[in-house]
């Protein structure tokens, strides 16, 4: 008798965890090697749903189905923004189909009874560390001193190896009873991302790292104060020990690295000279411009905004706004893109867009939030790292894109997919009834 449920071989397994822990491992570091582990992910989840049929296919409505809509809401945007401007560029679909991908993925990954927040414990510091041997065996690939890949800015290089190493160590937790080899492996991974980070000078990178260890705090001052009155006080000395170190890793770090501290204080004078208009052509002055002039220029045309970066040009041309005090922001924006996931989405897609972003971002944090400290600890931790993961890509969006190129898509796509997938999976009747295989 024919098997139509989508129950998880152990084929199937390896197949996805392979992939799962390949997309963290390439991603800065084999060009297009996050886009293999999402195609093959696709491609194994089309033959699941056609060998077991759409009726068999779990959804929980409707927050399936509200998850979807949202991993298809910049595609939709991108879409409907050219309808009515009466022009289709394909390129544009690049990275928002993507994300759409990685939304049918999820569904697929979700009917798995598979530990992935174990798998990328694994696979995200081992990334980091890939991306350090890379860049070492590399340094033709450098922007003048600042790390950068061949495929890969030293801005985006920086943001992501800085907050995926914050999650590395992050995954360690609190607990002392886990693999010392692991935690081991993982405060590597998190050394790595933070040099890595360092030296690609990316400063938006940095500013994510206060509201990550807030979150980190509130989480820490919650499960202390539920937690058995034996376990209180180490729980408070661990906290403390944190807390210390965090501080002593900062201050280090600012006084013996002199390209931190250039850039930290550079950039402290930059964004107070454009203020006073002393200087509005340092590296945060000309970000401060683009936002002043991208803001006004969007509200010319809000809804659908203006497509691709040419027939922005074009409208520009005959625009009011298009006087000299403007020049050096229209001409950055011109040859590198408004350096804002915000003003990028506004402007190519008009207020769809934004709006597109935004809920991208706001519904799986909401979700994460609401399990963020459930019993489960497999789901609680991919909950918490979910949430550190979409505040450093939105802090960081703000002074550089995050969800612009195909490649950023597709990892945020994945790492939301993967996410999710763990913390709202349900026990059911096509999921054998076998231990996991991932140990921690």
């Amino acid at each position: 008798m024919k098997n139509n449920s989508l129950h998880a071989d152990t084929k199937l397994d390896w197949l996805v965890m392979f992939a799962v822990f390949m997309f963290p491992v390439t991603f800065l570091t084999v060009r297009h090697g996050v886009h293999v582990s999402l195609f093959a992910l696709l491609l194994i989840a089309t033959y699941q749903f056609w060998r077991a049929g759409v009726k068999n296919i779990q959804l929980d409505y409707p927050q399936d189905l509200l998850i979807l809509f949202v991993f298809s809401g910049l595609f939709l945007s991108v879409f409907v923004s050219q309808i009515f401007r009466g022009a289709i560029h394909p390129a544009a679909f690049d990275g928002p189909s993507r994300i759409l991908f990685a939304g049918i993925v999820f569904i697929f990954l979700k009917q798995l009874n598979i530990p992935y927040i174990k798998i990328l414990s694994i696979a995200i510091p081992l990334g980091l560390i890939c991306v350090f041997f890379s860049l070492q065996m590399n340094p033709g690939a450098y922007w003048g001193e600042r790390f950068a890949i061949y495929f890969v800015d030293p801005n985006t290089l920086g943001s992501q190896a800085f907050i995926l190493g914050l999650i590395s160590v992050l995954m360690i937790g609190w607990t002392w009873d886990r693999s010392k080899t692991l935690m081991v492996f993982q405060a590597i991974g998190c050394a790595a991302g933070l040099y890595i980070s360092i030296g690609s000078g990316s400063r938006g990178a940095w500013l994510t790292a206060p509201f990550i260890l807030l979150l980190v705090f509130s989480f820490r001052l919650h499960d202390i104060v539920f937690a058995p009155a034996h376990q209180k006080k180490k729980m408070w000395q661990q906290l403390l020990m944190f807390m210390i170190a965090v501080f002593i890793l900062l201050a280090s770090s600012f006084y013996y690295s002199s390209s931190l501290s250039a850039r930290i204080v550079s950039g402290y004078f930059e964004v107070l000279n454009w203020f006073s208009g002393y200087d509005l052509e340092g590296s945060a002055g000309i970000r401060l411009s683009m936002w002043k002039f991208g803001l006004q220029f969007a509200n010319e045309s809000l809804l659908f905004g203006y497509g691709e970066e040419k027939n922005m040009l074009q409208v520009l041309q005959n625009s009011p706004l298009n006087i000299p005090v403007n020049e050096l922001a229209i001409g950055t924006m011109a040859y590198t893109g408004p350096h804002s996931d915000i003003l990028s989405k506004l402007l190519t897609s008009g207020i769809f867009g934004l709006l597109a972003y935004f809920c991208l971002l706001a519904v799986p944090f909401t979700i994460f939030w609401r399990h963020r400290n459930v019993i489960n600890l497999d789901v609680k931790m991919a909950s918490r790292i979910g949430l550190y993961y979409i505040t450093g890509v939105f802090i960081a969006g703000l002074s550089n894109e995050q969800l612009s190129l195909k490649y950023l898509c597709t990892f945020y796509g994945l790492m939301i997919a993967t996410l999710l997938a763990q913390v709202l999976h349900k026990p059911s009747g096509f999921e054998q009834s076998k231990p996991s295989r991932v140990a921690n």
